[in-house]
């Protein structure tokens, strides 16, 4: 019998060795499971971190970004006053010699002491003229050389009659002339 009960204690033993086998790759199983957590948790914690300094990086890149675009936006309108200003002096630097010259044309192929002009009136390229000649022919060669003029594009006789000044018969008239700058619609030069 005594074989049976070192047998028996053989088997115990190797019994209790297998237990603890086991407790031990419990053990090692679980130091895995926790190295791997750990390892999971710190790579997601760091793609947290670059994630988040992406996040500010963008928002500063971005706020750059406004602070630029309101710039753009602030010189898109200062250009656009600028080049309204612009426009402006140059129409006013056109118009500042237009009067000059046409008063200039005028008075020069003015026939002296025969045509007198009493108004002149000036609306954009049309032209209204009032005076008096000693005759219709005097103002018939008036009219030759307005229209011969490097600055009147066409004239028109509005009416022409007969009158007193100073006790000297005259005739009183109104034209119309037109500037080179645009003929009345319809009308041929």
């Amino acid at each position: 019998m005594m074989i049976r009960i070192n047998l028996l204690k053989a088997h115990e033993i190797k019994k209790g060795k297998g237990h603890n086998l086991i407790f031990q790759g419990i053990i090692l199983g679980l130091l895995i499971l926790l190295a791997v957590v750990f390892m999971g948790y710190w790579t997601l914690d760091s793609q947290v971190q670059n994630g988040r300094k992406e996040k500010e990086e963008l928002e500063r890149q971005t706020a750059a970004s406004g602070a630029l675009q309101k710039e753009i936006k602030e010189l898109k309108e200062k250009k656009e006053i600028s080049q309204n200003r612009l426009t402006l002096i140059q129409n006013l630097e056109k118009e500042r010699h237009g009067p000059i010259r046409l008063m200039e044309t005028l008075s020069r192929i003015l026939p002296a002491d025969q045509l007198w002009l009493i108004t002149l009136k000036e609306n954009g390229p049309e032209i209204r003229i009032e005076g008096i000649s000693l005759s219709n022919e005097i103002l018939a060669e008036y009219i030759k050389r307005l229209e011969a003029s490097p600055w009147i594009n066409q004239v028109d006789l509005v009416q022409s009659i007969q009158g007193l000044y100073k006790n000297v018969k005259v005739k009183q008239f109104t034209l119309t002339a037109w500037t080179k700058a645009a003929v009345p619609l319809g009308e041929k030069k």
